[in-house]
């Protein structure tokens, strides 16, 4: 007979999607049809903070349906991977609802907070400044009210802006410095204009597929030389999910004075590196290596609630030509990456 009974492992995200598609669903859209969707809000907060207590949420007319549902992890870093296998998990999106994790562009709006003037959007102006290098867009923005505010409030409605303009994931995947300009600036352009201009430049970091570009990196460390080449831009937001960094590093008899490898042996490099990155399929990516000294390590972000570090560490097994190590850390934030710059 037994005493004890095995306790039910709790899947918050299973259990959301259960209670949307049972009964969520139904009651959100019915209390938007009757004008009255603050009814649902508290039943609704309820199941997105049973998922994370850092997720925000919000309702809105959908692009393809005629609703949308976004919850987000409103700029952390290190909640977005909840918010993106929340949105993985989602039912497919039909006449009624359609589902985001990131905020998406809405220009031409007023914001209004209590004990503030009213902001309309279109009246910001903003200055751009593209730069390559970083693979950024360094903005000012200004807006007539802000002399009338606090500084935290103009900070809080310049990075408000440059969401309603651009989006969330735009925003914070090409958006660089941000500087809140109290004074109108000389060269000030409509807002309206900060979306067409981001987009231009973001393309000129994106392949004819829709991939990323890479790019060569090369520097000397301790008198030995660095070859590196990483995906551009390296921001964690466009893969959301991939919240573990696994950096292998695999030991190789250097044939070159350099310590780089020669023909022969970089082609079995990149034979290994194609073999561990096809063993992970869409659980992981990898995004930069770094080679030196007889050593190439590559950078490659995981998701942690799946098995890919033990993935890839049965698939380095066999290499005859020295050691292979894995290093494996959470880092939601891509810090990892920082040292490779953008």
């Amino acid at each position: 007979m037994r005493i004890f009974k095995r306790r039910r492992s709790v899947d918050p995200i299973g259990e959301f999607w259960g209670w949307w598609n049972d009964t969520g669903a139904r009651q959100v859209a019915d209390a938007i049809a009757r004008k009255d969707p603050s009814s649902t809000s508290a039943v609704l907060a309820e199941h997105v903070n049973a998922i994370h207590g850092g997720l925000d949420w919000e309702l809105g007319p959908g692009l393809h349906a005629k609703h949308t549902l976004v919850v987000t992890a409103a700029g952390d870093p290190a909640t977005r991977a909840v918010a993106r296998r929340w949105l993985r998990a989602a039912p497919p999106s039909d006449q009624l609802w359609e589902y985001a994790d990131l905020r998406r562009p809405s220009p031409e709006v007023t914001i209004q907070f209590e004990g503030m003037p009213p902001v309309v959007s279109d009246d910001a102006l903003v200055a751009i400044d593209p730069d390559e290098r970083a693979a950024a867009v360094h903005v000012g923005v200004h807006h007539p009210v802000f002399p009338q505010l606090s500084e935290d409030a103009r900070r809080r409605i310049t990075f408000l802006l440059l969401d309603l303009s651009l989006g969330e994931e735009m925003t914070e995947t090409w958006i660089g410095a941000v500087e809140t300009l109290i004074d109108r600036p000389a060269e000030g352009r409509p807002i309206s204009e900060l979306l067409p201009t981001v987009a231009k430049f973001a393309a000129g970091f994106t392949t004819e597929d829709g991939d990323p570009t890479w790019r060569l990196l090369e520097g000397v460390i301790d008198g030995q030389r660095l070859i590196a080449t990483t995906e551009v831009p390296l921001r964690s937001i466009r893969l959301p999910h991939l919240d573990t960094h696994v950096g292998v590093t695999i030991e190789y008899p250097a044939g070159r004075e350099d310590g780089l490898p020669d023909a022969e042996m970089l082609d079995q490099l990149r034979d290994l590196e194609d073999h561990l990155t096809n063993r992970l399929g869409d659980s992981g990516r990898l995004l930069a290596h770094e080679t030196i000294a007889g050593a190439r390590t590559l950078h490659y972000y995981v998701d942690g609630s799946t098995p890919a570090p033990a993935q890839l560490q049965a698939a380095t097994t066999g290499w005859p030509h020295g050691e292979v190590s894995l290093r494996t850390t959470q880092d939601p934030g891509w810090h990892n990456l920082a040292h490779l710059g953008s």
